[in-house]
């Protein structure tokens, strides 16, 4: 009940935030969404993942810089919550094969 609520809220600051979110993306992908904005966006602006020479260079390497900054400032998020960005992150920029542990059987 208390992750249905918090997905809940997350979703309700996103649209509040103006971000409200596209049909195209996951569920998990929009709570990822929220969970950027609310504690990355500050310091990453779209540029970061939008350049043509990327660090990052599949899902993993996408998903190994969330656990790093997440640990950087803080955050703490639990592992569903790092996976939850990172597929935001590859559905927004990225466009790396989602492994099926996080992805199961859809591509984002």
């Amino acid at each position: 009940m208390v992750d249905g609520l918090r997905g809940a809220v997350l979703a309700a600051v996103m649209v509040l935030a103006g971000g409200a979110p596209t049909e195209a993306m996951s569920a998990d992908a929009m709570r990822g969404r929220a969970l950027y904005e609310a504690r990355c966006s500050g310091c990453h602006d779209r540029s970061v993942h939008a350049r043509a020479m990327r660090a990052a260079r599949s899902f993993d390497e996408v998903r190994g810089y969330v656990v790093s900054w997440d640990r950087q400032i803080g955050t703490l998020w639990r592992d569903d919550e790092v996976d939850a960005v990172t597929r935001y992150l590859n559905e927004r920029y990225y466009r790396y094969p989602c492994p099926p542990a996080v992805c199961g059987t859809e591509r984002g």
